[in-house]
């Protein structure tokens, strides 16, 4: 291939578009400035300028926060898309777009730059060669040290053009491939199609996300969950948003990310921290068969049969003094009344509760006076025997003890497999204690069916984005079928969107990855890497008593290459190092589970209460983060189209 002719300009206009961030950056500053000069106490009342103070604030930590004013695409419309989307009329080309991560208008309110989760701005991240969906033009700028640099053309109106959209951009790769720190980032500049396809999906379903290692589910998740911010505000903003990760170490590693989107009042939680009521002390251990068992489905069950167990009929009649005369209560009619209250999908403490209605309308029927029922207390010791007050921990305690899990009462020591029991046994006895709007849920394929229904109670509506990988379940009580999963988080409707193409786990390693697959047990779609650099995998057998030594020594061969030392494993007597072929039959190798080579990640951290004793051990291998906390939010008026202020 003949050099480039050094006298022809790569980037004729360069300088146009550093102009024009420019300009956009000083729209941004006056944008402030207007902001600024906002004066709350000029609201007609408190709520008002309550909600001005709130909004001004939030606008200018947006407009403050880094990346505000700059811009990473363009778009431009082709001329027939355009002049036929405004109904005929003449246009010499189409609309010019920007798109950037905040929303900037110029001083007659006019956008600069679009806000990435605005409607237009959807094709600059899914059109191509072949489906340009009414673009003639995209240009991808590249940004160093805030300054443009270069940018990259594709001619979408010309499939044959040299600059026609095909493969993954060159600005794409070379974010992939740039150095990582300690937390996760946001990914709005380089959002590819199949990405931007489930971040944009409906709100109303729940939308499962199965992707191999390095197809990006987390980033997607998190990127959903502020376009549903931006798309449904008002929704979002009185019901809430939770994100679920699987540990306080994961939560601290993706932190930052909804924040530097623009959204802080998104709440991160670990499973463990909706639980309610809270147990005094998680100081036991589970077996894995005992988690395996705790977490199952049969135990679900099991609580469900235990919250209404407890409620019989009464044995004898009642005889009743009331004033100058007595009542007589035949068994078969407490019992009749008893059926009422229970037959109903209320929690089962509130439906006790509609047995006194249903006793004060009978009572009437029989005295004529309303206030009959205070006085018959015979009658109401006896259906309180009957039909008695049970908390959800004593109820699990003694669930436990049948079920052969340890001693009940003070000797039990609880464990986090209990905590999630508890906490399903006081919705249905006493029903959900909050829930949100919609839940992003990452690792899920981790979570028991225990933990799930736990999760999936916090969204009545069924709203949710589950993200995981079959293929890379860890724990005994994990999940294998995604079908099976949505039954124990929802009742709505629910559908899997596959992520195919890996981004940051390199080819060669996610082909060994790919070629476990088929000993995971689980049905699952292969990932492709954009990635081809780096050697394939090497392997090494050791014996058990040298594994240590083993894993030292390669520990200090390859500590240079990345702060995050590369871990691989494939079963608990093998560990692939040096030379060697990887096994034709990893089952003969007692593989269980294969964790898909992937690197040391913080969202496999052990959150169990076992970290006192391991807590040295992870300081040393977990990267140091820092989380950002959440803070109150309140709804912001955008232009739809453009997603601006107004």
């Amino acid at each position: 291939m003949a050099n480039p002719d050094p006298s022809i300009d790569p980037f004729p206009e360069l300088e146009s578009e550093r102009e024009r961030l420019g300009f956009s950056r000083a729209c941004r500053d006056r944008m402030i400035e207007r902001f600024s000069g906002v004066d709350p106490d000029a609201a007609a009342d408190e709520i008002t300028k309550e909600y001005v103070e709130v909004t001004v604030g939030e606008a200018l930590e947006d407009l403050r926060s880094p990346g505000a004013g700059d811009f990473f695409g363009r778009i431009t419309e082709d001329r027939a898309h355009a002049v036929g989307a405004r109904g005929g009329a003449h246009s010499s080309s189409g609309d010019t777009w920007y798109i950037g991560r905040r929303h900037i208008e110029d001083d007659v309110h006019d956008p600069v730059v679009v806000d990435w989760r605005a409607p237009i701005a959807a094709p600059f991240y899914r059109a191509t060669g072949i489906d340009p969906l009414g673009l003639a033009h995209r240009r991808r700028f590249t940004l160093v040290d805030g300054d443009v640099t270069a940018y990259l053309d594709e001619q979408l109106d010309d499939p044959d053009a040299a600059s026609a959209a095909t493969g993954v951009p060159d600005p794409v790769l070379a974010e992939i491939g740039a150095a990582r720190t300690g937390a996760m980032r946001e990914i709005v500049a380089t959002i590819q199609a199949e990405q931007d396809v489930v971040i944009r999906a409906p709100i109303d379903q729940c939308l499962v996300v199965q992707g191999g290692p390095g197809t990006g589910k987390t980033a997607v998740g998190l990127h959903r969950a502020a376009y549903l911010l931006f798309e449904h505000r008002r929704r979002l903003m009185r019901d809430g948003v939770l994100v679920v990760g699987p540990n306080p170490v994961f939560l601290d590693y993706i932190g930052n990310v909804l924040p530097s989107l623009g959204e802080r009042s998104v709440q991160q939680k670990t499973a463990l921290d909706l639980c309610i009521p809270k147990l005094d002390d998680l100081a036991g251990v589970d077996s894995d068969h005992d988690r395996e068992h705790k977490g199952s489905a049969a135990m679900l069950a099991a609580v469900e049969a235990a919250v209404t167990r407890h409620v019989s009929t009464p044995s004898e009649r009642v005889h009743q003094p009331l004033g100058a005369r007595t009542l007589v209560f035949e068994v078969d009619e407490m019992a009749e009344w008893i059926a009422r209250a229970l037959d109903g999908n209320l929690p089962v403490n509130r439906r006790r509760q509609s047995l006194r209605p249903i006793i004060e309308r009978e009572v009437l029927q029989r005295t004529g006076s309303d206030a009959a029922f205070a006085k018959l207390d015979v009658l109401r010791s006896v259906l309180q025997r009957a039909w008695p007050v049970v908390q959800p921990v004593r109820l699990i305690d003694h669930l436990l003890a049948e079920h052969g899990f340890g001693p009940s009462g003070r000797r039990r020591r609880w464990t986090v497999a209990d905590q999630l029991l508890v906490d399903e046994a006081n919705t249905l006895l006493n029903g959900t204690p909050f829930t949100f709007g919609h839940l992003v849920v990452d690792e899920a394929q981790d979570h028991s069916a225990v933990a799930l229904r736990v999760i999936g109670r916090r969204s009545p509506s069924g709203s949710m984005t589950v993200l995981g990988d079959l293929a890379q379940s860890t724990t005994p009580a994990g999940q294998r079928d995604w079908d099976v999963a949505l039954g124990h988080l929802t009742r709505a409707a629910g559908s899997v969107a596959h992520l195919t193409i890996g981004y940051r786990v390199p080819g060669p390693i996610l082909d060994v990855a790919n070629r476990l697959l088929p000993f995971t047990a689980v049905d699952t779609v292969a990932s492709t890497s954009v990635r081809f650099e780096g050697s394939a995998p090497s392997f090494t057998r050791v014996e058990p008593t040298a594994l240590a030594a083993a894993v030292a020594a390669e520990v200090l061969v390859v500590r240079h290459r990345h702060h995050n030392t590369g871990r691989g494993r494939e079963g608990p007597r093998v560990r692939w190092r040096g030379g060697g072929e990887p096994p034709s039959d990893p089952r003969r190798h007692r593989t269980r589970r294969p964790t898909a080579l992937r690197r040391h990640d913080p969202r496999r951290a052990d959150p169990a209460p076992r970290r006192r004793r391991r807590a040295t051990r992870r300081a040393r291998r977990t990267p140091s983060v820092t989380r950002r906390a959440t803070t109150a939010n309140v709804r912001s008026v955008r232009r739809r189209r453009s997603g601006g202020h107004t």
